[in-house]
């Protein structure tokens, strides 16, 4: 029997791209406004503002204007704004990871979303845009929330695995904060509205008959789906939108299961960078407790957080990049972590060296 064939090198990473989204605002200025918009709720939104404080979060980008939010966006002018703004993020960030010789040549997108719907998806405008190959084979992927990016990341290594010369486009986009709910004054809404922004990322997988340099390279990645634990994190979709689901357990979760996941794909290896998801300042502190990580390891994500707050599946893509770009990177093991819906993890290995040879 003809086995299809399997290249002896691992898929690399050629390039990787962030994209902010238009318009950036501090967290003070988001308190200001939520502490407005939940005035009359029935908890202490004074004492509650503490929140945005604690967050580790100092700025975000937003899809649109802050006072817009405010004004009550119905579904079909959320939506109308989500289609606008994402597909021009994720046109502008595919636009700096592809090189024009490549546009042709991509075989795969592979397409994370989230936090809006289209259909067509999202990937048609940005073929159009780029003139990117109209054959190549596209994989929309929804729900997998905060775990998305490196779940993106992952089935794109093992389409290039399979298919040695495979070139696979990544595109990420979320727009967290059109999901926002004026009329709904729960502790919970208040909360989310201290933690999302949005941003896209694009990146592009080469399997390893596709000559050139890299990144890095893609290893191995690893999903577990935790039992009885789908009431965690998601949505709880009512007549006026998506209404924000994440419990309190998340961490306690997190802090329970990282150490092990990570010692089973890391393998024995020392790692170097972890490229982990910051989905708040309790997740972080949760790694920190779980994986024995040093601040200086922590670093990355936290300064993310701190200049993004929690772009949900993009996040992890944003810390990837900032790692690739530090003025010391030193080159090495590293390992992509991120928990989402489902509840689950997903986690994927990776060795990290820019101008790494193809």
């Amino acid at each position: 029997m003809r086995k299809d064939p399997v290249s002896t090198r691992e898929p690399r990473l050629l390039s990787l791209a962030v994209a902010e989204a238009p318009h950036p605002v501090s967290q003070a200025e988001v308190a200001e406004h939520v502490g407005a918009l939940f005035e009359g709720a029935d908890f202490d939104v004074g004492e509650s503002l503490a929140v945005f404080a604690n967050a580790g979060i100092r700025r975000r980008t937003l899809a649109l204007p802050l006072d817009a939010y405010f004004a009550g966006l119905g579904p079909e002018l959320r939506n109308r704004h989500f289609l606008g703004v994402a597909g021009r993020m994720l046109s502008d960030a595919a636009e700096r990871a592809v090189p024009p010789a490549l546009r042709s040549r991509v075989t795969h997108i592979v397409t994370v979303c989230s936090s809006g719907i289209a259909t067509p998806s999202l990937e048609c405008g940005v073929i159009e845009d780029l003139g990117l190959a109209p054959d190549a084979r596209r994989i929309p992927v929804f729900g997998l929330g905060c775990a998305g990016g490196v779940a993106g990341l992952a089935i794109a290594r093992d389409l290039a695995r399979s298919a040695p010369e495979a070139l696979v486009l990544v595109l990420c986009v979320e727009l967290t904060s059109l999901t926002l709910l004026t009329e709904d004054k729960s502790l919970r809404n208040f909360v989310a509205c201290a933690l999302f922004g949005d941003g896209a990322a694009a990146a592009l997988v080469a399997g390893g008959d596709v000559e050139g340099r890299a990144l890095g390279t893609l290893g191995p990645g690893r999903t577990r789906l935790f039992p009885e634990t789908r009431a965690l994190m998601g949505w709880d979709v009512r007549d006026r939108g998506w209404r924000v689901v994440f419990s309190p357990r998340i961490p306690g979760v997190v802090r329970r299961n990282a150490r092990e996941l990570v010692a089973e794909l890391a393998d024995g290896r020392a790692i170097r960078h972890f490229v982990l998801h910051p989905g708040g300042q309790k997740i972080l502190d949760a790694y920190r407790e779980a994986l024995l990580l040093s601040e200086e390891d922590l670093a990355p994500a936290a300064m993310t957080l701190a200049d993004y707050g929690n772009m949900s599946a993009v996040t992890v893509l944003f810390v990837l990049d900032r790692i690739l770009r530090a003025p010391g990177f030193r080159p090495g093991p590293g390992l992509l972590t991120a928990f989402g819906p489902g509840f689950t993890a997903e986690l994927l290995r990776v060795e990290l060296g820019r101008g790494a040879g193809g």
